[in-house]
Formats: structure tokens, sequence, C-alpha cells
């Protein structure tokens, strides 16, 4: 499913997407038809998370750092750009966090599961790895 939001800039017109790609998700920014800003993810939900952000973030942005038509285009699509880039790798710090404590708790249950049963599948023999080197 692909999602875009067009916004302007006096003349400049400027697009959010959110589109599949390949077996991913890609979200975007093209500022004046260039690409300021590419996103990849695995999941749509990731995908759709950080595409609601972005947009929030956008409208924040351009109530709170408003200029007139002759201020440089350039330098504030740099500026604009810094701006989300920032803002995806903090989003993505707090993601990470939440998988991490996720996996954490997953890997803790399965580890006292292993050790509550590891006895009974012993069988009295030596100890082999599961997984060996080929």
């Amino acid at each position: 499913m692909t999602k875009s939001k067009t916004y302007r800039y006096g003349k400049t017109v400027c697009k959010a997407y959110s589109k599949a790609v390949g077996h991913g998700w890609e979200v975007g920014f093209y500022f004046d038809g260039k690409p300021l800003f590419v996103g990849n993810f695995i999941h749509a939900k990731e995908a759709n998370d950080w595409f609601r952000f972005m947009n929030r973030e956008l409208i924040k942005f351009s109530r709170k750092y408003t200029v007139g038509y002759k201020f440089p285009v350039t330098w504030f699509s740099n500026f604009l750009k810094n701006h989300l880039y920032t803002q995806y790798y903090g989003w993505l710090d707090k993601v990470f966090v939440g998988y991490n404590r996720d996996f954490k708790k997953a890997w803790a249950k399965n580890y006292r599961t292993f050790q509550a049963t590891k006895k009974r599948y012993n069988n009295g023999q030596k100890n082999k790895p599961f997984l060996k080197a080929a």
C-alpha cells in the first residue's frame, strides 16, 4: 500500500511517501523533486509508525522555523534534512530499546527452562554441542 502526503513551501512542492519495496518498506521525503530523506524498514508497522511520526515532525518543524520565501531554499532543505535524520535516529533508538528488552526477557525465560529441563534429557550421556561448524 502506497501512502503520500504533499507539502508546499512557496512554489516548492514537497512530498512524504511510504511504499512497499521488495520484501520491505521505504519511507522518504522529496523536497522539490530531490530525495531529502529515505528510510528502509523490514516490517510495515515500523514503516507506518515512522511515516506518522515524520509527518508530525514536518508540521512541527515548519511551524517552529518559519522563513520568508526569499530565504535560501538549499540551506533550508539541508536544515530540514538534518532535522529529519536526527529525529529518525532518535526514534530508532527508542524502537531498539524496546526490542532489546523484549528479547532479553525471552532469552531469560528460555534459559530458565533450559536449566530446569536439561538433566531430564541428558540420559547420562556426555554433553555434545547442538551445532558444530562444518
